[in-house]
């Protein structure tokens, strides 16, 4: 299988085996990555819903600096936080291609999201 899958084939696949479609999250930083908690609780749709929103209001160019600043900080960590969520999933489908029975070792996903 490719490594690259779209966001839709791999939401898809995740709803259609049963894998919650966020990742696990990391103790003692509000969420994965370091990321606030509203961002880390939402799911692949959710980010990928607001991160769209934030991107027309900043191409929109009439948005005092100080809010652009912000909204471009809180696309960047919805950035990550979906990023995250594709890069779960291709490890999920990668233990079930791979015929393992269980789920990847959880500490090794919080690991590799925290880079």
């Amino acid at each position: 299988m490719e490594k690259k899958h779209t966001a839709k084939a791999a939401s898809a696949l995740a709803a259609s085996a049963g894998v919650d479609s966020r990742p696990p999250r990391a103790a003692d930083t509000g969420g994965p990555a370091g990321l606030p908690d509203d961002i880390s609780a939402l799911n692949f749709e959710q980010a990928m819903s607001e991160l769209e929103q934030v991107t027309r209001r900043l191409e929109q160019g009439d948005v005092p600096i100080a809010e652009a600043l912000s909204a471009y900080q809180r696309g960047a960590s919805l950035m990550r936080h979906a990023q995250a969520i594709l890069n779960h999933v291709q490890t999920e489908i990668e233990v079930i291609e791979a015929g393992q029975e269980r789920s990847a070792d959880r500490s090794a996903l919080i690991s590799q999201i925290k880079e």
